[in-house]
This record gives C-alpha cells, sequence and structure tokens, in this order.
C-alpha cells in the first residue's frame, strides 16, 4: 500500500504527540516524568519560546531574633513590626520565585518570656513579618529548635501554619515527620529536605526523636528515595551544620555534603557557622540535575550577633531552566547579593536593618548610613566577594 507525502508528515506528528502522552507512564527507572529526555526522539523541537520555563529559587542563611532585636521592633505591649528591617532588600526578596531561610527561634508563646541567646523565645510578630516580606519556605532543623521544649516546637510549627509560610525540619508529630512537603514552583516539583547537626544538648522528648530532623544518614537517604519515588523534580538538602565563625567548610560538612551527592541531591544549602562560606558547583550522582550547587554557609541574614563577619551575608539566587519537551531541568546561573545588617546602635535609628551591600545601593540608604557605616557597608561587599570565588568564579554578585 503506497501512502502520500500529506499521509506520512501527519502520521509522524500523531505519533510524536502518542509518545509525548504516554513517556510518562512508561519510565520504567522513576514512573515519573523526570527523565522524559532519555526517550523522547531528537526530531522534537527543543527550543520552542514556550516550551521553556524559568525559575528562580533564592535563599538566605540565619533569620535570628535576639533580644535586642524585638525590643527595638516593639510598637507598644505585645506588637512588634519587624517589616521594616527588611524594607532595603525588599526589592530582592520578592524577585525569586522560591524563597527560603533558616528560622533560628522558636514562637513559644507568652506563657513563658520572650528571650534570646541562649534559648530563643520570640514574638508571632516576627512570623508575620518574614511572611510579608516574601518568604515562601522556611527550614527550623536546626541547634535552637528545642530551645523551648516539645511545646515551643509544636506551637512555632502552628504560627507559622496561621502564616502561611511551609516549612519543614521540626513536626508534629511521626506521620508529619514523614510526609515529604512538595512544592511546586512555576512548573517544577521541588523537596526542601531539613536537618540539623544537634540541638544544643537540650534532649527531645523521650520517645519522639521525630521532633527534630538530625543529621542522621539513614533518615537522610530514605528521604531523599522518597522524594524521588514522589516525583520529586529538584531536591534541596538544607543542612545545619558546622563550626560558628569559620570561614571555610570543615571536614564533617564535606562528608555531609559529599553524603547528600551520593544520594542524589540536587542543590544543597548550609547554615549555622554564622559567616559566609564558600559556594562550589558539583557533578551530581542519580540526581535531576547533571550540575549541581552547593553553598556551605550563607551566614546571618539578620541577627545581633557582634563577631566579625556575622554582619554579613547573602541572598543567593539560583536561575534554572526546564524544557516542558524534554524534561530537561539545568541550572543556568547563580548570583547574590551581598548583605549587611546596622544592629541600630546609631540613636537615630534603633532597628536592626538589612542592607544590599553593592555599588550604587548607598544612593538611597539613610543619612546616618552614608556618613558613619559606609566603610562598613563598602568591606561587606569585599569581603563576601571574596569568600564566594574562592572555590569558583562562576558565582557573581548581582549588578542591579
Amino acid at each position: 500500500m503506497k501512502y502520500n507525502n500529506g499521509f506520512l508528515k501527519q502520521l509522524k506528528v500523531l505519533f510524536h504527540v502518542l509518545l509525548f502522552l504516554i513517556l510518562p507512564t512508561i519510565n520504567l527507572q522513576s514512573k515519573c516524568s523526570v527523565n522524559r529526555e532519555k526517550l523522547i526522539s531528537a526530531e522534537l523541537p527543543t527550543e520552542e519560546p514556550d516550551s521553556i520555563i524559568n525559575i528562580t529559587i533564592s535563599s538566605v542563611g540565619d533569620l535570628m531574633c535576639h533580644s535586642t532585636q524585638y525590643n527595638y521592633a516593639r510598637v507598644e505591649g505585645d506588637s512588634f513590626n519587624f517589616a521594616p528591617c527588611f524594607d532595603y532588600v525588599l526589592p530582592w526578596l520578592t524577585k525569586p520565585d522560591m524563597l527560603l531561610g533558616n528560622l533560628e527561634t522558636t514562637f513559644g508563646g507568652t506563657g513563658i518570656p520572650y528571650s534570646g541567646f541562649p534559648y530563643f523565645n520570640s514574638p508571632d510578630d516576627y512570623a508575620a513579618a518574614i511572611k510579608s516580606v516574601g518568604f515562601d519556605f522556611l527550614v527550623t532543623a536546626n541547634n535552637h529548635a528545642n530551645d523551648t521544649g516539645e511545646k515551643g516546637i509544636k506551637r512555632t510549627i502552628k504560627i507559622l501554619d496561621e502564616a502561611g509560610i511551609p516549612h519543614t525540619g521540626t513536626f508534629a508529630s511521626q506521620q508529619d515527620r514523614d510526609s515529604i512537603r512538595i512544592t511546586d514552583v512555576s512548573g517544577i516539583t521541588v523537596v526542601v529536605l531539613a536537618y540539623s547537626f544537634s540541638t544544643n544538648g537540650l534532649d527531645l522528648a523521650v520517645g519522639k526523636p521525630w521532633l527534630v530532623n538530625l543529621c542522621d544518614s539513614d533518615l537522610i537517604q530514605n528521604d531523599i528515595k522518597k522524594s524521588r519515588a514522589l516525583c520529586a523534580e529538584l531536591v534541596i538538602v538544607f543542612y545545619h551544620f558546622g563550626n560558628e565563625y569559620e570561614r571555610v567548610p570543615g571536614q564533617y560538612q564535606k562528608d555531609m555534603v559529599n553524603f547528600a551527592i551520593e544520594n542524589g541531591a540536587d542543590i544543597i544549602l548550609g547554615s549555622h557557622p554564622h559567616v559566609l562560606q564558600p559556594v562550589d558547583f558539583y557533578k551530581t550522582q542519580g540526581a535531576t540535575l547533571d550540575t549541581g550547587f552547593v553553598a556551605y554557609s550563607m551566614g546571618n541574614f539578620i541577627s545581633n550577633q557582634q563577631d566579625p563577619y556575622t554582619y554579613e551575608g547573602i541572598i543567593i539566587n539560583m536561575h534554572i531552566e526546564k524544557n516542558m519537551l524534554s524534561g530537561k531541568i539545568k541550572i543556568t546561573s547563580v548570583d547574590y547579593l551581598p548583605t549587611w545588617v546596622y544592629k541600630g546602635k546609631n540613636e537615630e535609628k534603633k532597628l536592626h536593618v538589612v542592607f544590599p551591600a553593592i555599588s550604587g545601593a548607598e544612593t538611597y540608604f539613610p543619612e546616618f548610613i552614608n556618613t558613619q557605616y559606609g566603610d562598613q557597608l563598602k568591606n561587606a561587599f569585599k569581603n563576601t566577594e571574596g569568600t564566594m570565588e574562592k572555590y569558583t568564579n562562576k558565582v557573581l554578585p548581582v549588578t542591579e
């Protein structure tokens, strides 16, 4: 039987359409659509404008709340306004499709006094401010997670839920802990997993190890596997680890990062040292991305710590592309905004404020910042740039 060229072309188009529709069901490797590019014909178009999704996932380091911070933010009585702390970086907080941060405090309520270090208990208004300035997801697994005990852990979860902030790292039950959080970020499914190296020697409630995710290899391995089984396209492992105030990662951090890589993590983010540490790219193993990214420590985003370099931080921006036809996902670039924290030492303004530490930003800073803290801002940029360039020259500061 003979067919004309028009019929053959129609048949070829129909074949490709059917192939695209059934691919997710025939992928025996993962039963997900993540690896479809391995099965799709090379003849399929891959560069049509409407077939490409571009998203930005950003993260900051530690969101702390020392006593000086909430005292400066107090409006009256039990009312606090933390939102102005982020006014000068707000444009960069609202840009990404997904913004992450490490909440290093608890919301234990007014039944116990508000407190900063060493046992953090912050006003609920802090959660409302974090939500209002653009944070989309918080990790709560850190060494201060158990500062106000089991009740504080559960109440913190309740306050974050009421504020509408998704979170992971601390949990209200075993079932809650075993529930993987999957977030759709503009067409890409993302899972964030969070683990802490300790709870500062404060034992979790007897028989309830699920209250805080600790850096347990079996737990991490199983959580990554479960995430893949649930068709997560990107798995982000957020570690709270390392030695405080050390500006390069230690062996424990490197070992934990390598473990996450070996088990299929796409992106690895770190906090706890309270100072910035280098970033790098790596060859993945069994992950979605061919090239993954690690930030060993993103430093403090906001705090009242006085040690050198603890007032410097970053907003790290990971720009990611997905080809909807092939299923291929890749990091196209990574950049960062250097930040610097003003700690309200000037009588003109008693507040902790995060400022962008890039050239030109000082043109809209308040006068007392320009005159008294200009050198600190310049040093913050210089220090941050040096740290970010230590392992790779492919991560650059934002230009606007």
